[in-house]
């Protein structure tokens, strides 16, 4: 499976919604980190590490002081690199939409143990490791997972904000066998005469993960892996004219 970046939840509002797309503190449904939230620059791993949690259930939670500055300053992340407050400008009124619609993914309180039972969070969990973090946030180190000190935003001040996050699939990536001629194989690896398979169908390069650190690298096996196949295709029609 070829997945995409996590992605908050759809909240109707581009800003509101890329407020829960920045690396701010990320727990699962114990209340507890798992990875480094930074890491968000490169989804094979934040998704790679999401779905190792119990339900693949992930939160990225943020105070009001950490809403306050996506609105008046910027995102920490910017999409597509460009700082631009036309993005966050109304992440409060986005939130309170989302709500007055009965979206069920956000979350909004005024404590800390409030947020976690609307979320569904373990009390004890998330009040721990909000404890913790917001202490590496005072002195300025993770010891823990060794965030970079710039995305280290404490969690301190009412309201608190909770999205959930979600896994989404972009496309299918490998899953037919072939050999170095891109003939296919069967399930004892033997080869289906005539039958030849390329591009993304075929491509095993990447395991279960993609590549994300050289987008697009997969068209370049598309492109060579297509010229092999057809070449061998053209080889295998030729042959029975003999």
């Amino acid at each position: 499976m070829h997945f995409s970046p996590l992605r908050g939840p759809d909240l109707g509002d581009a800003g509101a919604s890329l407020a829960f797309s920045q690396p701010a503190l990320i727990v699962n449904l114990s209340g507890e980190r798992f990875m480094n939230e930074g890491i968000g620059l490169n989804p094979t791993y934040n998704v790679n590490a999401v779905i190792r949690q119990k339900n693949h259930a992930a939160f990225l939670i943020f105070d009001e002081a950490t809403r306050r500055q996506y609105e008046e300053v910027g995102l920490d992340i910017p999409p597509d690199g460009v700082m631009s407050l036309r993005y966050t400008s109304n992440v409060a009124i986005g939130l309170q939409q989302a709500l007055d619609r009965g979206n069920k993914d956000v979350f909004v309180a005024n404590t800390i143990e409030e947020l976690a039972g609307k979320a569904g969070i373990n009390q004890d969990g998330l009040r721990r490791t909000v404890a913790e973090y917001n202490q590496a946030c005072e002195t300025g180190r993770d010891l823990l997972f060794n965030k970079n000190p710039r995305y280290l935003k404490a969690v301190k001040q009412p309201r608190f904000y909770a999205g959930k996050l979600f896994l989404g699939a972009n496309g299918s990536l490998g899953g037919i066998k072939i050999n170095y001629k891109t003939e296919v194989l069967n399930k004892d690896f033997d080869v289906i005469p005539g039958l030849y398979a390329a591009g993304y169908d075929a491509n095993a390069l990447y395991g279960d993960s993609y590549a994300y650190l050289l987008p697009g690298n997969t068209m370049g096996f598309a492109v060579n892996s297509g010229r092999i196949a057809g070449e061998n295709a053209a080889k295998y029609v030729k042959s029975f004219g003999k």
